[in-house]
């Protein structure tokens, strides 16, 4: 989340706030300090070649899109023939993301706000859907991040993590649900969770799972609320996965350590998710709705590592 400008207004020029790292300790939301101004727009290139593809012809927003998880599932859906909105918080990220996809013949535009804020929710799908007249799918995949003890976590930092995680998924739902329920795929919602969810115990990571759980008992109930309409609802739960706020911590053979006692003996990639993903949203996954789909090489299924021994592989 119909064939997307190819000029100067695929780009907003709506201002936005720079991204915090979702892995951060505290952070109770992005910087004042990083505020990005209004930018000018990006040329888009010619399509060398039409798309095609499982989703030509549709609309697909992808939340967290600029950068990460995010932009390989939007990736994704734009390789299928999708035109894709590419919901960020920070605006170079995300510039960068659709100027990439054009310049390969891919359909693609940005809309900017911060989740945490129900006026820029409802901003951000607004503009998608006046700009591209239709919206079919909606994968949300950005998240914000508290880490530490349940008993010492700021309140700033876990006010923020409610606001992003908790409360954004209501406030998404109003604004796609009209416009989902009107489309000819039928449409999707596909929400991220985490195998943090009530599945596996993340020492400092407690507030953000639990976070996630919130999120998998909200889709579930949405499916069966949305279902009458036709759209789909469901959610898929990955485990450790390589990817670039991954890399600001661990190098990808210490995430493989970490993976080692796995069934698959190895931490995940984002292209492995974004496939599940993208099925689920795939009209072959018509019968689907309500459905929770763990992608995490079998992580739930062993102990989590012994405390300490994640500072031990990091250090390594």
């Amino acid at each position: 989340m119909t064939a997307a400008p190819e000029d100067a207004t695929g780009l907003s020029a709506t201002s936005a706030t720079s991204a915090t790292s979702a892995t951060s300790a505290t952070s109770a939301g992005p910087s004042a300090a990083e505020a990005v101004v209004p930018l000018a727009p990006v040329p888009a290139t010619k399509p060398q070649v039409p798309v095609e593809g499982r989703f030509a012809g549709t609309v697909v927003l992808v939340t967290g899109a600029g950068r990460g998880l995010g932009r390989t599932i939007a990736e994704a859906f734009a390789v299928e023939g999708a035109t894709v909105v590419v919901a960020a918080r920070t605006a170079r990220y995300g510039e960068r993301t659709v100027r990439k996809f054009r310049e390969r013949g891919l359909s693609a535009s940005l809309v900017l706000g911060d989740l945490a804020e129900r006026a820029d929710v409802s901003k951000m799908f607004e503009e998608a859907v006046t700009r591209h007249g239709a919206l079919d799918v909606v994968v949300h995949s950005a998240a914000d991040n508290a880490q530490g003890l349940l008993a010492e976590i700021d309140d700033d930092a876990l006010d923020y993590l409610l606001r992003s995680n908790v409360h954004a998924l209501h406030w998404i739902t109003r604004a796609a649900v009209p416009h989902l329920s009107r489309s000819k795929l039928p449409g999707r919602m596909i929400f991220i969770s985490s195998g943090a969810a009530n599945r596996v115990f993340s020492p400092g990571l407690n507030a953000y799972g639990s976070t996630k759980a919130y999120l998998e008992s909200f889709a579930r109930g949405l499916a069966g609320e949305l279902g009458p309409l036709g759209v789909r609802v469901n959610v898929v739960g990955p485990g450790l996965t390589v990817t670039e706020r991954m890399l600001s911590h661990l190098t990808h053979a210490q995430a493989d350590a970490l993976a080692s006692s796995y069934p698959l003996g190895r931490a995940g990639l984002p292209e492995e998710i974004a496939a599940a993903v993208v099925f689920l949203a795939s009209r072959e996954a018509s019968y689907i709705t309500g459905a929770s789909l763990l992608v995490d090489g079998g992580a739930s299924m062993v102990p989590f590592p012994a405390r300490g021994a994640m500072s031990e592989s990091a250090s390594h």
